[in-house]
């Protein structure tokens, strides 16, 4: 069970908070992150607050330690809330659910590695960071949230919101006791994963297996997200229409922990660069219990799963938008409207 108090403090309000509330507007995240920011004493601040032009805005990890913000830890039980209320602007109740299943299972890993007398200073579970980048409400403005299995990145430029890099892990894959025994966070997704497997034929498997392996993690990680450059597997055109909407139920599945409007523009991104042209790509058991991989890898986004472990245990999923992640495409087009050079005059 939660061994801390912050632990309790900061999840538990989850459980009666995390109805879906309505569809949020631009100003939700800016009145949040104002409300969370004036919250903050001086010295607070300066530990969640940067320029825009920071170059850790672009840094994101997802390894225990530290990194740019402000943690869970030195912040109070009010300023938790108004955390809590800035995230209910970006992610769905079973977003804000992961977070509570992440959190459980590192508290779970932290107590697991006390009980057998190792205790890790890495496994804390109240190091997750936030920080902002410029000013909420400027054009563009920035913030994270981040810590071990998650890194949450959301860019806001002129009336448009980048979302990616977008990554959640979890270990163990299924708590196996404790007050949150059975809970799997990313389980969805794998289902849904080896439902798309299962319906391939013979020639369609053969296309769409890549290896029997399963890699050592997701391959576009920090500094490698241009790594997946060439698609593999099968693309969707060459599936039936039932095939074709199980693999956008993958894709819904975890775009789902955004809030609505986000989401669907995501999702619209995707569909409009064409479903045929997404391709479906497997590695490792074909069978549920075992170590497996998968791959959507489209026009405008990469989405990775790697579950590995022995039971399995451990699963990393990554979100990528090559043209938006941390707001690039945005960012260079508010550039050129809004600080274009002035013409040289005679």
């Amino acid at each position: 069970m939660f061994n801390t108090l912050s632990a309790m403090l900061f999840f538990m309000g989850v459980a009666w908070c995390s109805a879906e509330p309505a569809v949020p507007k631009k100003t939700d995240s800016i009145f949040a992150t104002f409300e969370l920011v004036q919250s903050l004493e001086a010295d607070q601040q300066s530990e969640a607050v940067f320029t825009f032009d920071d170059p850790q805005r672009q840094h994101w990890m997802f390894l225990p330690g530290t990194r740019a913000g402000l943690p869970l830890r030195d912040m109070t039980t009010a300023q938790r809330e108004k955390l809590q209320a800035l995230l209910r602007t970006v992610l769905s109740a079973r977003g804000m659910d992961d977070l509570e299943g992440i959190y459980a299972m590192e508290v779970a890993l932290q107590d697991a590695a006390k009980r057998r007398g190792r205790e890790d200073p890495t496994r804390d579970p109240d190091q997750y960071e936030f920080a902002m980048f410029g000013e909420a409400g400027d054009d563009p403005w920035a913030w994270h949230f981040e810590g071990h299995h998650l890194s949450l990145n959301f860019t806001h430029i002129d009336n448009d919101v980048s979302v990616t890099p977008l990554f959640i892990g979890v270990a163990p894959f299924e708590l196996p006791d404790g007050p949150h025994r059975g809970m799997r966070v990313l389980g969805d997704e794998s289902d849904a994963g080896f439902r798309l497997l299962g319906s391939l034929d013979e020639e369609q498997r053969a296309r769409a297996i890549i290896s029997d392996r399963v890699p050592g993690d997701v391959h576009t990680v920090p500094g490698r997200e241009d790594r997946l450059a060439t698609t593999e597997g099968i693309p969707l055109r060459d599936l039936d229409e039932s095939q074709q909407a199980m693999a956008m139920d993958i894709l819904r599945e975890y775009v789902g922990i955004l809030q609505g409007d986000l989401a669907a523009g995501e999702l619209k991104r995707i569909e409009d660069a064409g479903i045929e042209r997404i391709h479906f790509a497997w590695a490792g058991a074909s069978t549920p219990g075992e170590g497996h991989y998968f791959r959507l890898h489209g026009p405008t986004f990469i989405l990775e799963y790697d579950c590995i472990g022995g039971n399995p245990d451990h699963v990393h999923m990554v979100w990528h938008d090559p043209e938006r992640n941390f707001g690039a495409d945005p960012l260079e087009k508010h550039r050129q409207q809004h600080h274009a050079p002035v013409p040289a005059t005679d």
